[in-house]
């Protein structure tokens, strides 16, 4: 038996709500990358958006290793993928297969009935392998998020240590010019030294250039 999320009060508090269908009141949130955010999704709407991800019948979540071609079915309507062992008699046996989602107008993920009085809700192993699964595809969103952060932190600190790299050459090349040009201004006008020549026989000063 689930409880159900208490609503948060509205004033002055925003209220969760998942971020695709905009319920204000889900009986579980799941955190994950949605449209480049992390944002809340009920569990309906963590699976609704994620149709190649786990089998729509047994829920069974393929991560990174789906079914091989000849144990699987594929959904002439959306990417969902579902075991060949998994599909009816009947529906193998059609021309084009077509998942549960697709196959029914009012289909829904995690359809659940709440019981008001006691603000609860009856699980059973069907609805419970949705919320695994749900679950197991958030946390695994949110672990390839984290490793692309990484990933581009990586690369956003080497491309700062080559332009702190860069910018100490270009400063080192504007000292040493401003460095030769300090020499080269300093040989063109070289000072002048007045000497006394008052014991000279002329008895007249002399302008000396220093050499």
């Amino acid at each position: 038996m689930l409880h159900q999320e208490e609503k948060q009060p509205s004033h002055g508090v925003s209220v969760r709500q998942c971020a695709v269908c905009a319920a204000t009141h889900p009986f579980t949130l799941h955190l994950l990358p949605y449209r480049g955010l992390p944002r809340h999704l009920c569990t309906a709407c963590v699976l609704d958006t994620h149709p190649g991800s786990f089998c729509p019948i047994c829920f069974d979540v393929f991560l990174h290793k789906p079914p091989p071609p000849h144990l699987r079915f594929l959904c002439l309507k959306c990417p969902s993928i579902s075991h060949l062992s998994c599909v009816p008699d009947v529906a193998s046996s059609s021309p084009g297969y077509v998942c549960p989602r697709c196959s029914n107008p009012n289909f829904t993920f995690f359809y659940v009935t709440p019981n008001h009085a006691n603000n609860t809700i009856e699980t059973n192993p069907h609805l419970s392998k949705q919320l695994v699964a749900a679950a197991t595809i958030a946390s695994e969103s949110i672990h390839n998020a984290a490793v692309m952060a990484r990933f581009n932190a990586d690369i956003r600190v080497k491309e700062a240590m080559s332009a702190k790299a860069e910018a100490a050459q270009v400063l080192c090349r504007l000292k040493n010019q401003l460095d030769n040009q300090d020499h080269l201004l300093g040989s063109k006008f070289s000072p002048i030294v007045v000497s006394d020549t008052s014991d000279d026989d002329s008895g007249e000063n002399r302008i000396h250039e220093a050499k």
